[in-house]
């Protein structure tokens, strides 16, 4: 029985595969491909709230296990038809170069036993100043302690605490090169492997637990700015996005993965809570302007697209824009202004 999969995310395995092409060597070893392809599917689904899907997976391929990122490349039948899948669309033979990233997005699609459903539209229509209310809220929160050099500070005690005493005239030698945020090693001293081994996953942890603590104390701020204006879409915060997995825990998992920095993790926590609780928020009143690949946008507009809807233009780089959409961001191409 097929199982379903957001049509919405396509576009996110587009991008798995686009990056995985880009970086391939004609002629290298598609079995290693499939392997990227399969473990990055998985990362998709948990940073989409998606581990219905994993679980779905999981029930119709007995006994595997979801629990691990490797496990589904491990499951033989799965990684066996997802390499079928490749070996079909012949990856290093002719046709547009262009068609290969949705031909190897495809490949993952029907390896996996996905079928491609459009979700009911459940979203809950917000104003914008509540929004605007919100990311004031969430980065109050997070300037004190994400500022220069407390954050610093709260790592390195935090990650003290984790290494085991054996290894601390290691670690104190390896937080001695750290930068002003506790995130990049400015020169590696010399210390045995496993001392350095232990450091840095000490650190990460420790990086991560301060993502987690401030991050929480952050959304539960916005949590109760949302609540005044709509308390449904507040509950949705804690409430699973498909099984487990909540807003809340997904959006502080995406917030681990971008540097280090408040208005990064702020940004980021703004965003994820809105896709993953579903919320739409209602812009200002502006012109709407048809998309079209041949025309040129400016940020801050708003563009009506046939099949994302309606967003609002909110980032531009040469002959690209990124959109913001109900259902998330989006890049676009167009024609990039004159100089």
């Amino acid at each position: 029985m097929p199982i379903d999969f957001p049509q919405t995310k396509v576009v996110t395995l587009q991008e798995l595969a686009s990056r995985l092409f880009e970086k391939r060597k004609s002629g290298s070893d598609l079995k290693a491909l499939a392997r990227e392809l399969m473990r990055g599917f998985y990362d998709v689904c948990t940073s989409s709230g998606l581990d219905r899907v994993l679980a779905d997976i999981a029930t119709a391929n007995p006994p595997l296990d979801v629990s691990e990122r490797s496990t589904l490349e491990e499951h033989e039948p799965l990684f066996t038809a997802v390499v079928q899948q490749i070996e079909a669309i012949n990856l290093d033979g002719g046709g547009p170069r262009n068609a290969k990233v949705p031909q190897l997005a495809n490949c993952l699609v029907a390896g996996l036993g996905l079928a491609l459903v459009d979700e009911p539209d459940k979203r809950i229509p917000l104003d914008g100043t509540v929004r605007a209310e919100v990311v004031r809220t969430i980065a109050a929160a997070l300037e004190t302690e994400l500022a220069i050099p407390k954050m610093r500070e709260s790592i390195v005690d935090d990650a003290r605490r984790r290494v085991d005493e054996v290894h601390h005239s290691a670690f104190n030698k390896i937080v001695a090169q750290l930068d002003d945020r506790g995130v990049k090693m400015l020169k590696q001293p010399k210390v045995p492997l496993e001392a350095q081994t232990a450091a840095d996953r000490a650190l990460l942890d420790a990086r991560n637990a301060l993502i987690a603590r401030v991050g929480g104390v952050a959304i539960d701020r916005a949590k109760a700015v949302i609540a005044k204006a709509n308390a449904d879409a507040a509950a949705r915060i804690d409430l699973p996005v498909t099984l487990r997995a909540t807003p809340r825990e997904v959006a502080l998992l995406r917030a681990c993965q971008v540097h280090l920095a408040a208005s990064n993790v702020a940004t980021s926590l703004v965003d994820s809570l809105t896709e993953l609780a579903r919320i739409a928020w209602r812009l200002p009143e502006k012109p709407v302007h048809p998309y079209s690949a041949s025309k040129t946008f400016a940020i801050g507009e708003l563009i009506e697209h046939p099949k994302f809807g309606r967003g609002e233009v909110v980032s531009m780089l040469a002959g690209r824009i990124d959109v913001q959409f109900p259902e998330g961001k989006f890049t676009l191409v167009h024609v990039p202004p004159r100089r």
